[in-house]
């Protein structure tokens, strides 16, 4: 791969990086909205602590409790650091690729022919962009490193908050339907997470003070956020392999 090739594959790597962080980013805040008011059963307490976080949330034997907003504020908005820096990278590598500098390499190779006269050819390689030095090359390795660690961090505080609320309102759902005997493993083992959330979205007390007024379908919208944030992070990794790749050579 040339660096022509590398730079607008990078062009586009990070556009769809910013697009996924985007999405991420605003399907945590349209559950996180909905819900804040709902889940927000914390002021009885003696901290009178916040939470209003779909993720992370609580089973109690009153209420079922959000997690805490710390939680969502993350989630929420951490993806908006590596897609502000997609965006400078997106925009640099695609001004490049469509007007950047043509620059030509020439390679020159000496041989001998048979009667001992020496031969010099000279092959000139038409660059449609000019090289980057080797500096800005481990400077994107290095971001693109941290952000792929970052991203990943991210999707699996996502993740790990969608089945931990999926597991804490399974126990919830016991005692608003009444479940016992050989229903109980049904619940807890047959049901997928996207059926408990449907569940939250039509019988969860109070439904009605939520922000949006009326119902999502929660399930949909933080499996596209886990999917996004997942893609997103893979893209990063792909991205920094191409930029080790080309740290490595000599420019």
């Amino acid at each position: 791969m040339n660096q022509r090739q590398a730079e607008n594959t990078l062009s586009v790597i990070y556009t769809l990086c910013t697009f996924f962080g985007a999405t991420a980013s605003i399907t945590a805040g349209i559950a996180w909205s909905h819900w804040k008011d709902t889940l927000n059963q914390c002021g009885t307490n003696l901290d009178f602590r916040n939470c209003s976080c779909i993720f992370y949330g609580k089973h109690t034997p009153n209420h079922f409790l959000g997690g805490d907003t710390a939680s969502c504020v993350w989630i929420t908005f951490g993806p908006l650091l590596y897609v502000f820096i997609s965006v400078g990278f997106a925009c640099y590598h695609g001004f490049r690729v469509l007007f950047g500098a043509k620059e030509n390499t020439t390679r020159t190779i000496t041989s001998k022919n048979d009667a001992g006269e020496t031969i010099i050819m000279q092959a000139v390689h038409h660059n449609n962009i000019s090289l980057l030095s080797r500096c800005y090359w481990i400077f994107a390795a290095s971001m693109t490193s941290i952000l792929t660690l970052y991203s990943l961090i991210h999707f699996s505080f996502y993740i790990d908050g969608y089945f931990y609320t999926c597991r804490q309102y399974r126990q919830t759902l016991v005692n608003q339907l009444g479940i016992h005997g050989t229903l109980l493993p049904v619940l807890h083992n047959r049901l997928a997470c996207n059926a408990i959330f449907d569940f939250m979205d039509y019988i969860q007390p109070d439904t009605g003070n939520a922000y949006r007024d009326g119902f999502i379908n929660t399930a949909a919208d933080l499996i596209i956020g886990i999917i996004t944030s997942l893609f997103a992070w893979v893209l990063f990794l792909y991205a920094s392999v191409l930029n080790i790749m080309f740290a490595r050579k000599r420019v």
